[in-house]
């Protein structure tokens, strides 16, 4: 049966982040079921804000594309949307004003530590990198990767990009970008990135 949960940031929130809600109880054996059941979720929150009938909403679904809003036959430019899946669960988010990602990992203890430290190292900000070379060995290394990874899949999707090498120019990228983690159980690893709206930034 499926359920919506909020879902609460590390540390304290900052004045205009996004609306996040964690889906659960998902189709984890047919992913394009899952990814049906997980915009319906989105349809019925984003109702519940812009006080519609969630018929009047439409969502659309197109893959490696954001969600993109209609209602009533009218884009919603100004409200923009993040789905991320992982077995079983999808993590929604949706922000006024500016770009919005979501990402949600499975913390696989099953890699070898090497491989993910390779990885790391392809994709990764120096910075992060670092830490992760520092981390002791055991279960707090693969959830401190997951945590990393899932950070940087959520600014690469608030940026509009796929999966990429990190770069100078990707960091250029994604300067001024907002990013925090989420918190959830310890089997998952959660993030969010955003753009900040333009009054917020007048504010700042």
């Amino acid at each position: 049966m499926m359920q919506i949960q909020t879902c609460e940031l590390v540390g304290e929130a900052p004045v205009g982040w996004p609306r996040l809600r964690l889906v659960k109880g998902l189709d984890a054996r047919d992913r394009d079921s899952a990814r049906l059941q997980a915009r319906a979720a989105l349809r019925s929150c984003l109702a519940l804000e812009l006080g519609c009938a969630e018929a009047e909403l439409e969502i659309s679904n197109l893959r490696n594309q954001p969600p993109r809003l209609r209602l009533h036959g009218q884009r919603l430019d100004e409200l923009h949307c993040s789905i991320s899946h992982a077995p079983g669960l999808a993590l929604l988010a949706w922000h006024r004003g500016g770009a919005v990602g979501v990402d949600i990992q499975a913390v696989d203890e099953g890699m070898p530590r090497a491989e993910l430290e390779a990885v790391a190292r392809l994709f990764l900000p120096p910075k992060v990198v670092e830490m992760l070379s520092d981390t002791a060995e055991g279960a707090l290394f693969f959830e401190e990767f997951a945590g990393a990874w899932a950070q940087q899949e959520a600014q690469l999707k608030c940026a509009g990009l796929g999966l990429v090498e990190w770069s100078a120019e990707l960091q250029a990228r994604l300067t001024g970008m907002s990013c925090a983690s989420l918190s959830l159980a310890q089997s998952h690893a959660a993030a969010v990135a955003w753009w900040p709206a333009a009054d917020e930034e007048a504010l700042a």
